[in-house]
């Protein structure tokens, strides 16, 4: 559902922070203080593909690939959301078509779900609320497009990948208040990357994730384990 304004506005971060995003043309529609208050309820993050982690290109010997800084990204994001709440973080892939390389990135980077060929992503959505125990308002969903607006309007946090393409699009979301921010980077330009270091500089902990990784810390391993031992489920509507 649309937000309206009477969320309450907290502590706008420092613009050290912000204006590197503002620099590459990310766009803040709701406060950054704002932001930053929601992700405290955040205990997951969902990804569309297409679109998203590439340009969603399709056709014969043409796969729906991504790319080794948006992989990092989403590792390092959930190694920073481990370190602030000592547990792991949902992370899935939802995606309208049957898409080989997400499954790849998944069962690499162990996400806990793909579920794929779902061109009704809200049944997938209510299904992610059974299984995994998650609420859509602990979620943060990352999307491009027009199937993805029916699960953003039931997430908590919501990042509009940026797409050249639909400017009337983008315009209609922001009036009627369907995404928080929109990426300077388009998909399969590195926007996943992006919004990963913007979520974990508004959290706080991009700094003690990239330091702690960088030397693969004692900590870093416990998570990495722990990372290791997760999914990935792969679900098509069928077994739903």
């Amino acid at each position: 559902m649309p937000r309206g304004d009477s969320h309450p506005v907290f502590q706008e971060p420092d613009d050290r922070l912000l204006a590197p995003f503002r620099a590459v043309g990310g766009e803040f529609r709701t406060s950054p203080g704002d932001l930053r208050a929601r992700l405290a309820g955040v205990k997951g993050f969902l990804f569309d593909w297409d679109g998203v982690f590439n340009e969603g290109i399709k056709g014969t010997g043409t796969p729906s690939g991504f790319s080794e800084s948006d992989a990092m990204g989403t590792n390092l994001l959930r190694f920073g959301w481990w370190l602030r709440d000592g547990r792991l973080p949902f992370v899935g892939v939802l995606t309208g078509q049957d898409n080989p390389a997400a499954v790849a990135l998944a069962e690499r980077e162990r996400f806990h779900v793909v579920y794929r060929g779902f061109l009704d992503k809200l049944h997938a959505l209510r299904d992610l609320e059974s299984r995994f125990g998650i609420r859509p308002e602990q979620i943060c969903f990352l999307f491009d497009d027009v199937l993805d607006l029916g699960v953003a309007d039931a997430c908590g946090l919501r990042v509009l990948i940026r797409n050249g393409a639909t400017p009337l699009l983008r315009s209609w979301a922001e009036r009627e208040q369907r995404f928080d921010y929109t990426t300077g980077r388009e998909g399969g330009r590195h926007a996943v990357r992006e919004s990963a270091e913007l979520l974990l500089g508004l959290a706080g902990r991009y700094d003690e994730a990239v330091r702690e990784r960088s030397v693969h810390s004692a900590r870093y391993r416990k998570y990495l384990g722990l990372r290791n031992e997760t999914g990935p489920v792969v679900l098509s509507p069928a077994d739903i």
